[in-house]
């Protein structure tokens, strides 16, 4: 299994294992459009979702079982963290140099909650999904639960869920393709990505991907009646590309106002 610290049990080694497995690359990846970072940088707001095509083995899994194109979500924090301040900040600002202005929070299997630079991503297939009408306050909110979770570490009982589904999850059922993602504890489940994210716009009852129920009452009130959030551990990336709530931020598109597909030489 490699080498491993003296100190580690045989379940770390175990988890270890697992974890280097299932974020080693799966082969190949498509990037379909170049990301220009510069521009990327000047259309990202705090709060903004980045949602990821990885191509790693656990993001394979991700996306077949939910049917989707990505298999991650980070949310963007800006420079927010730094001017938080706190030991984090200072952490990110040594690690990442003028990079920590430009600062994700993600959950990693490797490394838990921890802040990373956007150019991580520069070579995926990214989605930018804007919460529609936050209030700032509440971003303030949602962005200091984010913080609260720094350091949080991924739950080893989760790496075993996911482990147990990686070879034969090609042959389920198409019913049953999610159900696997939501095994394990409820703690374990929350820190996952999308549902950490889920659970910070929660705070401030922004609701991700709601169930909605036609009670058949009218009114101005009559929306938020017939409405029921899922709990945070259910939501995975895709649920934010197709929340109605989230607007879908086209980042390639920036400074081609004048873009004229006539002019194109297909072949």
């Amino acid at each position: 299994m490699g080498s491993y610290p003296s100190g580690m049990g045989l379940m770390d080694r175990m988890a270890a294992w697992m974890v280097g497995y299932l974020t080693s690359s799966s082969g190949a990846y498509q990037r379909r459009v170049p990301n220009d970072m510069a521009r990327l940088k000047e259309i990202l707001q705090p709060g903004d979702i980045v949602l990821v095509e990885g191509g790693t083995r656990i993001s394979q899994v991700i996306m077949y079982l939910t049917q989707s194109s990505w298999s991650h979500a980070a949310i963007y924090v800006g420079d927010a963290l730094l001017r938080w301040g706190g030991p984090y900040a200072d952490e990110s600002l040594e690690r990442l140099g003028q990079d920590a202005a430009n600062l994700l929070i993600e959950s990693d299997m490797k490394m838990g909650v921890i802040g990373v630079s956007l150019s991580k991503y520069q070579g995926n297939n990214l989605r930018i999904c804007r919460p529609h009408g936050l209030r700032p306050e509440d971003l303030d909110r949602v962005l200091e639960e984010v913080f609260r979770h720094l350091g949080v570490r991924y739950d080893k009982r989760n790496i075993f869920d996911l482990a147990r589904y990686l070879t034969p999850f090609h042959l389920l059922p198409a019913r049953f393709r999610r159900k696997p993602l939501y095994f394990g504890s409820s703690t374990s489940r929350e820190i996952i990505c999308s549902a950490l994210i889920a659970k910070a716009f929660y705070k401030v009852n922004y609701p991700i991907q709601p169930i909605v129920h036609d009670t058949g009452k009218g009114g101005s009130h009559a929306f938020r009646d017939r409405v029921t959030v899922r709990h945070p551990s259910y939501i995975m990336p895709r649920d934010f590309d197709l929340s109605a709530n989230f607007e879908i931020v086209k980042h390639h598109l920036k400074g081609f106002e004048s873009f004229d597909y006539r002019q194109l030489s297909l072949f």
